[in-house]
This record gives C-alpha cells, sequence and structure tokens, in this order.
C-alpha cells in the first residue's frame, strides 16, 4: 500500500512509519522543515512538503494513497479548528476513494470510570474542557465511512517505550530536583508501549473496517503513583511525592489537572478481537525502572494527551 503518515518524525509517528515500511508497505512523511525533510530521507520514506496549519497541502499529499495515518498533532490549546479543518480536507481528498484514514485521538476524552468498572469503546465521552472538539471530530471521521473512506479512530492510551512518551511528565514537573504526581496518585491509567500501538496501527490500516473506534491500550491499568514512582526510577530522580490538584491547576492549567487525576481503567479488548492485537506480554514498571534518563525526550509541559509531533 501507499501510505502518507502525518508526524511521521514524532514519537508515535516515527514508529508507525518504520512499522508500516518493515510490513512491505511505501511509506511517505509529511514534513513542514528541512530538517525534518532529511530525517525522512534518512529512514528511507519519501518525503512530502505539508503543514497542519496548511490544510491545502494536506488534500494535496492525501491524493493517490492507499492510506493515510494521521499521527500529527498539536497540543496547543484552542488549536481544535486547525485539526478540525486538516482532517476534513484529508478526508474529502479521500471521498469514493476506499483508501483507509486512520485517525490518532486519545483516552483523555474519557472522564473517570465508574467504580468497579472499566470504560470501553461504547462509554460516553467525557473530555477535558479543551478538547470538547475530540468527539465531535472522532464522530465526524467515523461517519466519513458512508463518503467511500475506510475511516478508523484510534485512542491511544498513556504511550511509553523508547525513553520517551508522556510518563516523563512525572520528570518534568519537578520542583527543586523532586518529581510530582498530582493528586493522591490513586487513579489509574491504562498504558501503550509504542511499539505495541504502532503495530495497532499497521492492523488497522490493513484490515480494520470502515468506521471503527478503537482504544489502543494494553495490560492492566496502573496506579499513577507506581507509575510516578518507575519513571522517576529509571530517570535517576528521587522519588516522586503528591501534588495536591488545587495547587497544581494554578501552574498547569484546570484542564491539565483534571485530566491527570481521571481514573482511566480502560478495556483495549475491541482491537485484540477485531485484529487479533497481541502484543508480547510487558512489565511496565520494571520497563520504565530500566529507563535511562539519556535521550528520554523529556517535556518542559505536563499534559494529559499523548504528543504525537
Amino acid at each position: 500500500m501507499r501510505i502518507l503518515v502525518t508526524g511521521a518524525t514524532g514519537y508515535i509517528g516515527a514508529v508507525v512509519a518504520a512499522t508500516l515500511s518493515e510490513r512491505g508497505h511505501a511509506v511517505a512523511g509529511t514534513a513542514r522543515s528541512p530538517a525534518a525533510a532529511d530525517k525522512l530521507a534518512a529512514r528511507g520514506h519519501e518525503v512530502v512538503t505539508a503543514d497542519l496549519l496548511d490544510p491545502r497541502s494536506l488534500a494535496q499529499a492525501a491524493e493517490g494513497r492507499d492510506a493515510v495515518v494521521h499521527a500529527a498533532a498539536t497540543q496547543d490549546e484552542g488549536m481544535g479548528p486547525a485539526e478540525q479543518a486538516a482532517v476534513r480536507a484529508m478526508l474529502a481528498a479521500l471521498r469514493g476513494t476506499g483508501a483507509a484514514f486512520v485517525y490518532t485521538s486519545g483516552v483523555w476524552i474519557y472522564g473517570s470510570a465508574p467504580a468497579g468498572g472499566i470504560l470501553d469503546e461504547g462509554s460516553p465521552p467525557d473530555p477535558v474542557a479543551m478538547f470538547a472538539w475530540r468527539p465531535p471530530l472522532e464522530a465526524e471521521v467515523l461517519a466519513a465511512a458512508a463518503d467511500g473512506v475506510r475511516t478508523i479512530v484510534i485512542r491511544p492510551g498513556m504511550v511509553y517505550g523508547r525513553g520517551g512518551g508522556p510518563l516523563n511528565q512525572f520528570a518534568a514537573m519537578a520542583q527543586d530536583g523532586v518529581p510530582r504526581y498530582v493528586g493522591d496518585g490513586e487513579n489509574h491509567w491504562s498504558l501503550v508501549h509504542v511499539d505495541d500501538l504502532a503495530e495497532l496501527y499497521a492492523l488497522a490500516v490493513e484490515e480494520a473496517p470502515a468506521g471503527t473506534l478503537l482504544n489502543g491500550v494494553r495490560g492492566e491499568p496502573l496506579r499513577v503513583r507506581d507509575l510516578a514512582e518507575a519513571a522517576a526510577a529509571g530517570a535517576g530522580l528521587a522519588a516522586p511525592r503528591p501534588w495536591p490538584a488545587a495547587e497544581a491547576a494554578i501552574e498547569l492549567g484546570a484542564d491539565d489537572a483534571d485530566g491527570v487525576t481521571r481514573d482511566h481503567r480502560i478495556s483495549g479488548e475491541r482491537a485484540r478481537t477485531l485484529l487479533g492485537w497481541a502484543p508480547p506480554p510487558r512489565v511496565p514498571l520494571d520497563e520504565l525502572r530500566g529507563q535511562a534518563a539519556a535521550g528520554s525526550g523529556i517535556s518542559s509541559q505536563a499534559t494529559p494527551e499523548t504528543p504525537s509531533q
């Protein structure tokens, strides 16, 4: 298949592009800078000049492709309209072709799981305020199946592995060298290794029916306090301490503080039963403890969303 990957130099997108290439697909990646273009070329991918803020360039890049994986995203507040315009442009370019379009959403469209319960694709969305636009856009993507596009929406959990991912936010939130987690840390997050997530994207491109919604999570939900301790140890930092949510909201913003204190016990069963997604067993806490601080890609911002570009 001739596949376009937006965000192909980002944390998720780079691994997705490599996985698709390894499976024999011809991969093109979007680049908006010479540095990004050089990275794509060095990895053997076709380079296509396009920008998330230029919908026309994305539509042109999507034309004639057998599939488009939209793994690029901005985490800037207020970027909903730009993301909507970008997605609509690519969907329009693929209309009536039967090509696949995979949209990257996120599990922070969910509220907290009910007591003793678990969230799945049928659970009602309850996004943090800054991402209130995302569930309607998901619905718009899925509805485009009626226009002859094989649409798929994937909601990745907290992505880890290869020294990167949003779990590095504990170090980013450090005060006086001591990492912090928001709240009491008794809430849970559902995780996915970036390699396993890339495999899910590949399976979705190759096999998922039109109008498919999937949670990209694997394994048991883990307590945030335990995740913070493992991530801090892997970065060679002191043991983390709790950060009262009210105080965190002042520094991080109410949306981020709200998002990271949600209890996200989420099922990835649909991906297993529908696509046969069966990654190898992993022990995330051990992997995080063994993660070297060098090259960890620690971000200066704490956000509940998975960075993908």
